[in-house]
């Protein structure tokens, strides 16, 4: 029974003492805040006391008020409004403060939380961080956030694959930091509003986000400052911050209407050549049969015109020169009628495809949203759409997508606040066969890709003299190629002041993702050649789920001592991941017009899941000493199911600092030139993780037979990137900033398929058998042109360069694509990412050296390139001296009469 008392007596103390801290001493603080220059009150202001977790929002009439934690004697005061510089005052007891920000056209003082154990203004940061705030992302309107970060960072690299709507770009910080990317991403890691989103995994979610949603990104841009986040952050960072409410002055409640109107034309065309090489009967303007020497119906599709060689000579035989304008409409059906003349087009009679096939398409955008403020909640809602046309706006529907955001944080007693945020989104998008891009620019001017037979169908074969190109146009029209995607973010966080000096934290995160895909040739199908897997209609579907869910708890201590503020941040995360993949095709369908798998005569099916688990632990701390030497450290411990049972704990870290020598008492004299100057410094390792598959033993299955395919490898780890960073940032009389950067990566445990030995069984093994090393130099200038109160104009400049080579490569060299020609060299000691083949000869010093002696039979033409021309001519007298078709002799390389030269470059 004594123990008993005892523990009862030992909780009531604990419980009296928390609540005696919590309830005792507090001093509260008002006033307002204003814009220094012109004494307007800054609605919407937000006013904390520094290292914990009180702070509030001024109201409509810029005023604010708040209750100073009990237990600290003293307290730092900080009012903070987007675009101004931030103000801090040291306050004792009860009182009014009023603040008077000044304005901050170069943005200085923009506070940084990514990456860092407390947030820090953008004077402190001691590694290379950039942030855009609302205040910038509205100044013109985005239709995808994307292009929102485009051109505003150096470093940053946003490059869209394809133009079809939909589609999102993809975005590379800092280069490429693997060799081989095969089932990875070089995308960096993605945070919305704390949910962590794994590129590589849950794929972007660039794509899903309204841009209208957004107030805030930050982008770390490699492992020296993005060491926190381990093992999935060695492409750097990029943390966005949708609206919440609080952005809004105290008491208010806005509601916000958007549309916008636009539209979408084709950037630039493809020339194509309207005219002809065969022969023409004079007196009819029909083509001859090469057959028969007879006229005949440029309709018909069983003729075939005689070309028409620019010369008698035997060299000439096969050289043609497409000079003659186009007569009739070549389209359409033998005997059916005379042949319709073709429309004069401007005097060069014909239809030119380009312009015809691709239309100008709309794409409209409506966002409303509502948002409330109060002392103790505050909420964001949004609804938008976003529809898209694109360019073939008059075949497929385009791309169609609407979201629903809601976010909301509660204040509740005890210093507990919770936080709430959501976005579900809804996409459909009818896309294109890519190949009709192209397949346009074969078809000569003379046919009507847009006529249709007497069935109102397009011609599948429009051009009667080709029995191979399909009509782009009917496949367009007729080829249902449908996606759609539900994707769900749902994100929760807490934070618990226990006392002024600790915090604890935590946050869950939900993310699904649900695709589908369907690819549709009805029953009845054309095709140029008979293929009845396809004329008797054939179905493809796919269904691509995902499920990742991460939580993280923490704690925070935060402390003031004198001069030096102190921050130390211990957390442990969780993620787990669920990907299920299904498909189906069916072949030769029963029914027309019933686009489901089971009518199918013939049907094949696919399957596979993978689940992932991880978890990971970080400690890190931060110290601002007298606002000038800031320190920022941080170690990080990850475990993971993709890394190779023998190697499944991997470490990172970090080391970074900066020095502000402008605060220094010996920079009194300078201080009028340069008000800010820093130099910094960091040093940083983060991952890379291996896909799925990439550890274990993979078989094949085909024909009924089984075979090896992948040797797996229980020693598999994840790259490692290890960064170093050296940085200064300065202004110059508040009117220009500049941000210099030089930084070294080391990428080691490159991930690589190595090819195997026959006796192995397997053709490859995936292992860590590479390094690529990398330089990179980044410039950043901002200037304030012009700052009055009815106009501001403000130019930016960013350059960056970077230089990456593989310094070791444990595997045979050879050469890859990246969707064309086998243009990339891979070896040891070569420059990643150039292109290696033939150069074009420009002078006659690139000439094989056995060749030079003949220098004068070769002339650079009127494009610039090196031609083969023959002792005594010039390259202009092809035609004249019938010239084209011969070839040289006597040389070390055969030489065709003005063709350009291609050599391969001994560098």
């Amino acid at each position: 029974m004594e123990g008993m008392y005892m523990r009862k007596s030992i909780t009531l103390s604990i419980g009296m003492f928390l609540l005696s801290g919590l309830l005792l001493g507090q001093f509260k603080v008002s006033g307002n805040v204003t814009d220094a220059n012109s004494g307007d009150k800054l609605v919407g202001a937000n006013v904390i006391v520094e290292g914990t977790e009180t702070g509030t929002s001024t109201d409509v009439d810029g005023n604010y008020s708040l209750t100073v934690p009990a237990g600290l004697s003293t307290a730092k005061v900080t009012a903070r409004y987007i675009g101004f510089k931030q103000a801090t005052v040291t306050v004792t007891a009860s009182g009014t403060q009023d603040f008077s920000l000044k304005e901050d056209v170069l943005k200085m003082d923009a506070v940084m939380v990514t990456g860092v154990a407390g947030a820090l203004t953008k004077t402190k940061t001691p590694f290379a961080i950039d942030k855009i705030d609302s205040d910038v992302l509205e100044l013109a309107p985005a239709t995808t956030v994307e292009s929102l970060i485009r051109g505003k960072s150096a470093g940053v690299k946003v490059v869209k694959a394809t133009g079809e709507p939909g589609y999102g770009a993809s975005v590379q910080l800092r280069g490429a930091t693997s060799i081989n990317a095969s089932g990875r991403s070089q995308a960096p890691l993605y945070i919305i509003d704390g949910i962590i989103i794994d590129p590589s995994i849950s794929g972007s979610p660039m794509g899903d986000i309204s841009p209208d949603d957004v107030k805030s990104i930050e982008i770390i841009k490699g492992a020296a400052g993005a060491s926190e986040y381990g093992a999935r952050a060695a492409n750097g960072v990029i943390a966005i911050s949708t609206k919440r409410g609080s952005e809004i002055g105290l008491g208010q409640t806005r509601f916000n209407y958007k549309m916008e109107q636009g539209y979408n034309e084709l950037n630039g065309s493809i020339e194509t050549n309207g005219s002809h090489f065969y022969k023409v009967d004079p007196a009819t303007g029909y083509f001859i049969d090469s057959d028969s020497g007879e006229p005949y119906d440029p309709r018909d599709n069983t003729k075939n015109p005689e070309p028409n060689n620019y010369s008698d000579s035997s060299w000439a035989n096969g050289y043609y020169f497409a000079d003659q304008p186009y007569k009739y409409v070549a389209t359409g059906e033998a005997g059916d009628g005379s042949p319709v003349l073709l429309p004069d087009n401007g005097g060069r009679p014909g239809f030119n495809h380009v312009d015809r096939f691709f239309s100008d398409g709309d794409f409209t955008k409506h966002n409303f949203s509502m948002m409330r403020n109060e002392e103790n909640f505050n909420v964001f809602v949004s609804l938008s759409n976003h529809s898209e046309d694109g360019v073939f706006g008059d075949y497929i529907d385009g791309f169609n997508r609407n979201t629903f955001r809601l976010n909301t944080d509660v204040n509740l007693p005890y210093g507990i606040k919770l936080g709430f945020s959501s976005l579900l989104s809804k996409s459909l998008k009818e896309e294109a066969n890519t190949g009709a891009f192209f397949d346009i620019t074969f078809f000569p001017w003379d046919i009507d890709i847009l006529k249709k037979d007497p069935n109102d169908e397009f011609y599948i074969q429009p051009d009667p003299r080709n029995q191979e190109e399909a009509n782009p146009v009917y496949q367009m029209a007729n080829n249902e190629r449908l996606s759609t995607r539900d994707r769900a973010l749902l994100g929760t966080n807490f934070s618990w002041s226990i006392t002024p000096q600790f915090k604890a934290v935590g946050s869950m995160s939900f993310d699904r993702s649900a695709r589908l895909w369907k690819n549709y040739y009805p029953k009845g199908w054309l095709t140029v050649t008979p293929s009845p897997n396809y004329n008797e209609g054939n179905l493809g579907k796919t269904s691509t789920s995902e499920e990742a869910i991460n939580g993280d708890v923490g704690l925070t201590y935060a402390t003031q001592t004198g001069d030096m503020d102190l921050i130390v941040r211990g957390r442990y995360n969780y993620e787990s991941y669920n990907y299920n993949y299904n498909s189906g095709s069916a072949w030769k369908l029963a029914v027309g017009d019933v686009p489901q798998l089971e009518t199918g005569e013939e049907k094949s099916v696919n399957s596979s899941n993978q689940i992932i688990n991880s978890d990971g632990a970080n400690v890190g701390a931060q110290i601002d000493f007298k606002d000038r030497y800031i320190v920022d450290v941080a170690v990080r411990q990850d475990r993971s199911s993709l890394f190779g049972p023998e190697s499944r704990v991997n470490n990172y870290y970090k080391l970074s600092g900066a020095y502000r020598l402008s605060e220094e008492g010996f920079w009194s004299s300078l201080k009028g030139i340069f008000p800010e100057f820093k130099v910094r410094f960091s040093q940083g390792t983060a991952g890379v993780r291996p896909a799925f598959s990439q550890q274990y033993e993979t078989w094949s299955v085909a024909g009924g037979n089984i075979s090896k395919s992948v040797l797996g490898n229980n020693d598999l780890k994840p790259q490692t990137t290890t960064e170093t960073e050296f940085g200064v940032d300065f202004s110059i009389m508040d009117i220009v900033s500049v941000e210099l950067t030089q930084s070294s990566s080391l990428n080691e445990d490159q991930l690589l398929p190595v090819p195997l030995a026959g006796f192995y069984g397997y053709s490859a093994q995936w292992r860590n058998a590479g390094t690529l090393e990398a330089e990179a130099t980044e410039v950043s200038i901002n200037a304030s042109v012009i700052n009055t109160r009815d106009m501001s104009l403000t130019l930016g400049l960013n350059w960056d360069k970077y230089d990456q080579n593989i310094t070791e490569f444990n595997m045979p060299a050879y050469l890859y694509s990246a969707g064309g020609p086998l243009v990339f060299y891979m070896k040891n000691e070569t420059q990643y990412a150039s292109f290696w083949g033939t150069k074009w000869t420009r002078a006659t010093s690139d000439l094989p050296a056995d060749d030079q002696q003949y220098a004068s039979q070769f002339e650079v033409n009127d494009e610039g390139f090196l031609v083969w021309v023959g002792e005594g001519n010039t390259y202009q007298d092809g035609i004249a001296k019938t010239l084209w078709g011969k070839a040289s002799s006597d040389m070390s390389q055969t030489y065709n009469w003005g063709r350009p030269i291609q050599y391969v470059d001994p560098d």
